[in-house]
């Protein structure tokens, strides 16, 4: 196998793994074990992360980073980013009840998760429950994305975000040329990846803070 430039994950045949202590399967995906050390399939087709992965993206994401996950949903992308952050701390924020429940037990296996139950657009809702953010991640589709984004950022003091930007069903106006405009006023944009042939309409973004 071969390491990427992502901590504890992996390329191999065409495959990307998370390397994993606990060799659990989390939503079904594959585990196995080679040389006693456990790698979990992680799917482009189940994850923006992965695809952009795929695709060429290079996130600037730290084994000791402390990561605000926003829109962390049921938890598939949260469990693969444990693997890496493997002396981090994720503050995994949802919105929905239902798949906060499963959020939850993500949680029981990765100790490393912390889910937040709380609106991904009012930081200081949760800012109590966060201890420090290195960098943000956000995949919430809402038709203020980017700003939703930024006041995160902004308001945690996160050096280094990577934004999956959802350009469609969202408003009649929306413009992705405009939409980087903005995002380009307050952050330095790193990448931009087209990600549309896993995950239709969307953008991977990556940024550091001016």
């Amino acid at each position: 196998m071969r390491e990427l430039h992502v901590p504890n994950f992996f390329e191999d045949r065409g495959n990307l793994y998370s390397q994993s202590k606990d060799g659990k399967s989390i939503y079904g995906e594959q585990v196995t074990n080679r040389g006693g050390k456990y790698f979990r399939v992680f799917s482009p087709l189940r994850s923006k992360l992965s695809s952009s992965l795929r695709l060429g993206l290079k996130p600037d994401i730290r084994k000791g980073d402390h990561m605000l996950y926003l829109g962390a949903g049921a938890g598939t992308t949260t469990s693969h980013i444990a693997d890496s952050l493997s002396s981090g701390l994720i503050f995994a924020v949802e919105f929905a009840p239902v798949p906060f429940i499963k959020l939850t037990s993500l949680s029981g296996i990765k100790e490393n998760v912390f889910p937040i139950l709380s609106d991904a657009q009012k930081p200081e809702t949760y800012g109590l429950f966060v201890d420090k953010v290195d960098i943000v991640y956000q995949d919430v589709s809402q038709p203020n994305q980017v700003e939703i984004f930024s006041r995160n950022m902004e308001f945690f003091g996160a050096q280094r975000g990577i934004l999956m930007l959802k350009t469609f069903s969202l408003r009649s106006d929306f413009s992705i040329d405009r939409e980087i405009e903005k995002i380009k006023g307050d952050f330095s944009v790193q990448q931009v990846k087209d990600i549309s042939r896993f995950h239709r309409g969307h953008y991977a973004i990556t940024v550091t803070s001016n």
